[in-house]
């Protein structure tokens, strides 16, 4: 591991996903080797809690997934109690949000509304990364990225940018993954369904199986 190099004076590591060892961790504990820092998992603390230690810290980054162009409820449950504290003294704040398609497009407007949230709380917006294809390393390192030729040293420019304390600009996620063609799109679509599939049926579940509310509209129409 990387020993860490100087950072923020107080920086906060927050994961949002409801997964401990998850990418989103994965990209915070990259970010931890080189600035130091704390990782608080959103799951495991009180809302109120993180919003206190938000407003002592002086840069904040949050990392997590995307689910259907937005963060899980727990970010959003954050940003209500965190608001309660406004206006902030303009702690810097960073975003990362991760998802399984490999179009950053369709991820980035979650980690919009943490911009909007920074804007309107007296926090200073410092900037996002967009990681698409996150699901399928799914916790792995970074590297294990099908394009981490491209996608390594623009995260660990972005690392640097939270190190200076500077705004970090859209191009450095942009650059480093341009719009995939269609054969990699149906590739990657069919990787991902196995792994969903995999999952479902590893907890006892099967993607043929009706829902509960379809089993009980059934029941109702006996």
């Amino acid at each position: 591991m990387d020993r860490p190099q100087s950072g923020p004076e107080s920086l906060l590591l927050i994961n949002a996903s409801p997964r401990a060892k998850s990418t989103s961790f994965m990209l915070l504990k990259r970010i931890q080797s080189k600035l130091g820092g704390e990782i608080l998992q959103i799951r495991r603390e009180d809302p109120d809690l993180i919003s206190k230690r938000i407003a002592q810290g002086s840069t904040i980054v949050i990392a997590g997934p995307c689910y259907i162009n937005s963060w899980p409820s727990g970010v959003i449950k954050l940003m209500e109690h965190a608001a309660k504290l406004a206006p902030y003294r303009g702690q810097k704040l960073y975003g990362i949000i991760n998802g399984g398609m490999p179009y950053i497009h369709t991820h980035r407007s979650g980690v919009d509304s943490l911009q909007i949230f920074a804007d309107e709380c007296g926090l200073s917006w410092m900037g996002r990364f967009v990681l698409g294809g996150g699901a399928m390393l799914d916790g792995q390192p970074l590297e294990k990225h099908i394009s981490a030729g491209k996608i390594v040293p623009a995260f660990d420019r972005f690392v640097e940018q939270i190190a200076k304390g500077e705004a970090s600009p859209d191009c450095l996620y942009q650059e480093a993954q341009p719009a995939p063609g269609w054969l990699f799109t149906q590739v990657t679509s069919k990787m991902l369904t196995l792994m969903v599939t995999r999952q479902l049926k590893k907890h006892g579940h099967h993607p043929d199986d009706k829902g509960p509310y379809m089993n009980a509209e059934d029941a109702g129409n006996q």
